[in-house]
């Protein structure tokens, strides 16, 4: 056949077409066909548009089309596997931009968790239970991310109520950042007494009247003596505990993180993480930071912790992302209830601070600063800005973290310096405290979310979990919408409360945005990572009370099914 009739045929097969696109046709169009095809949802995207979709094509890990359903069968094949979501709503993986993921991790199963309890009794409770199943002398602790206010009773435990649950154990529970309640057995096994001096930084309470420990070890420097005494998991059993705690990260809808490696965690640890990325255990993007954690020049520590890095096989699932948390001795200003009020740098701690800026400046290094209070942020502005003008940062994704008090001068100082503020649900726990400390008028505007997303700063949103914070980024996207507390009380002025999108946004985009990966994921578009999370309820539409209560049925990270639950429960 002539190549002229050849043309004839086909346009005559295409003009019979018009109206009602033959399959054949749409096959022509699609590139290729899709691993899988997820139809029939409300699918929010978050794109340009903020537009809402019915179908997405996925191949080889990324979002390969979005649209409707229709659209979506030019991408079926012979090997093509569907999903019908049911008409359930899929938002992107969420990513939390400032979470101590690995440190809760590494002690997951050893760990009893009072986050989502509603009364002490229960506490109590569950701590007698691991007491009738642990050999006795074994450590039993309760994890932090609970706040007395979510409990029926309104109020802590005591040493009186863990030595009737646990008498032959020593018993640790976290509150918070900033106290710690241990048990008789506890005091015993550490040796500590009445006559036992305080370490720096922080007390052993007593009783006023009888002198005698209540059990409190009240401020960093008294928990942390004792949490550094607490026998820690084998590398066996933090393996399974990382799986365990992102598996349940994994439920809530997170694939990704901005994970803070203080504390505990070491080379070491970085080994088995990228073990477990390279044997495909990793179930969310693990993109961490690294703290230094020892006396002595930190600048010493950043020059190690580039070599090591260097030693690990990084990929889309673990990579490094720079430096995090204080930076400096003498720079870090404690937590939302407990800062010192006019905290001052003093001329050494500002040295160590400006060489280590120098030092991510050369490297072209990211780095996310622990600054609570306004006041803080301008110092730490002060260095930044002084090493900018001899060496340009223009390389480095700055994060300011936490900035509950920020002022709109600071915003904009961040702002100019092309840095971003990553604000963690903190205060949903402790609303209520921060009244006390900080008065009506701070605390209505803590943080000024309207004032940092009207400016055009990048935003990102977290929980700074597990100690700190509550790890649900449901309820701390509720918290964003609402300004609640985890009690009910409205704490933060409305005009400063986010959309839901926009609330979404920071979760998503905004904080991707810390590690340079706006382009990479963030969203539901062709060409991103397909990493999303099928919601057991509308995110747009069910009450605000809900919120707290949404959970994913199926998580996926790069197209790979890492949760499944309900009717999704099958597909692996």
């Amino acid at each position: 056949m002539k190549p002229t009739v050849k043309l004839f045929v086909l346009a005559v097969i295409l003009a019979s077409c018009v109206g009602h696109e033959s399959e054949f046709v749409r096959s022509l169009k699609a590139p290729s066909f899709a691993d899988l095809i997820l139809f029939n949802g409300k699918i929010i995207t978050l794109d340009s548009d903020s537009s809402i979709k019915e179908a997405l094509a996925i191949k080889e890990g990324l979002v390969a089309a979005v649209g409707t359903d229709g659209e979506m069968r030019r991408w079926r094949g012979p090997q093509t596997r569907e999903i019908n979501l049911g008409g359930r709503t899929v938002i992107p993986g969420l990513i939390d931009s400032h979470i101590h993921a690995t440190v809760a991790g590494l002690s997951w199963d050893l760990t009893l968790h009072w986050e989502n309890l509603r009364s002490l009794a229960q506490g109590i409770e569950l701590i007698a239970a691991a007491a009738k199943t642990k050999p006795a002398g074994t450590w039993i602790m309760v994890g932090g991310g609970w706040m007395p206010t979510q409990f029926a009773e309104r109020r802590l435990p005591t040493r009186a109520e863990l030595d009737a649950a646990a008498p032959g154990h020593p018993v640790y529970v976290q509150i918070l950042g900033r106290a710690a309640l241990v048990n008789s057995a506890a005091l015993r096994a550490l040796g500590i007494t009445r006559a036992t001096p305080d370490p720096p930084g922080g007390h052993f309470e007593r009783d006023a009247k009888t002198g005698d420990l209540t059990g409190y070890a009240l401020g960093a420097g008294a928990w942390e003596y004792v949490y550094d005494k607490i026998p820690r998991p084998t590398l066996d059993q933090a393996r399974q505990g990382l799986r365990n705690c992102f598996r349940e990260l994994n439920r809530l809808g997170l694939t990704s993180l901005g994970d803070l490696h203080t504390d505990t965690v070491n080379f070491a640890h970085r080994r088995l993480l990228n073990d477990m990325a390279r044997a495909g255990e990793l179930t969310v993007r693990v993109n961490f930071y690294i703290a230094p954690n020892e006396p002595g020049e930190e600048l010493e520590q950043f020059s190690r912790g580039v070599e090591e890095v260097k030693q690990l096989n990084q990929s889309d699932l673990f990579r490094f992302a720079g430096f995090g948390e204080v930076l400096a001795r003498g720079t870090g200003d404690g937590d939302a209830g407990s800062q010192p009020k006019d905290f001052t740098i003093d001329a050494a701690a500002t040295g160590r601070l400006r060489r280590a800026v120098e030092f991510f400046a050369k490297g072209g290094h990211n780095f996310h600063l622990h600054a609570t209070q306004d006041n803080t942020a301008r110092q730490l502005l002060d260095v930044i800005e002084a090493v900018s003008r001899q060496t340009p940062l223009s390389r480095s994704r700055i994060g300011f973290a936490h900035l509950e008090d920020a002022t709109p001068a600071t915003v904009e100082r961040i702002k100019k310096l092309g840095g971003g503020i990553a604000v963690q649900s903190r205060l949903v726990l402790s609303g209520e405290t921060s009244l006390k400390l900080w008065g009506e008028r701070k605390t209505r505007n803590a943080p000024p979310l309207r004032t940092m997303l009207d400016a055009g700063v990048p935003l990102g949103a977290g929980t700074d979990a597990f100690r700190s914070g509550n790890y649900s980024p449901m309820l701390a996207l509720w918290w964003l919408v609402t300004g609640k507390s985890i009690a009910g009380m409205t704490i933060r002025d409305a005009k400063h409360n986010l959309t839901r999108i926009e609330a979404l946004r920071a979760y998503t985009l905004g904080s991707a945005w810390f590690t340079g990966d706006e382009k990479r994921k963030g969203s539901i578009e062709s060409g991103k990572f397909a990493d999303l999370a099928v919601l057991n309820g509308d995110y747009l539409a069910v009450p605000e009370e809900r919120i707290p209560a949404l959970e994913s049925l199926l998580t996926m990270v790069g197209g790979r099914i890492v949760y499944g639950a309900g009717s999704f429960a099958t597909f692996k």
